[in-house]
């Protein structure tokens, strides 16, 4: 099974901190906040599988 590689730096590049929910494709932000139980709250309405990731400066640090 192949993967596409996930640019996160595309996906996040409007987000500074915090944490945000990823769209279960992996081609959108579908939810943002400051805190991961603020973001988890938000999520909670959509019945979407949805991915938490940090924001940062840098991704380098993460393996995909």
């Amino acid at each position: 099974m192949k993967h596409d590689k996930i640019d996160f730096v595309t996906l996040l590049k409007n987000y500074k901190s915090g944490w945000v929910g990823i769209s279960s494709d992996f081609k959108s932000v579908i939810f943002s906040g400051k805190t991961l139980k603020e973001t988890m709250a938000k999520a909670k309405s959509v019945k979407e599988k949805v991915y938490f990731f940090p924001v940062g400066q840098s991704y380098s640090d993460f393996v995909g």
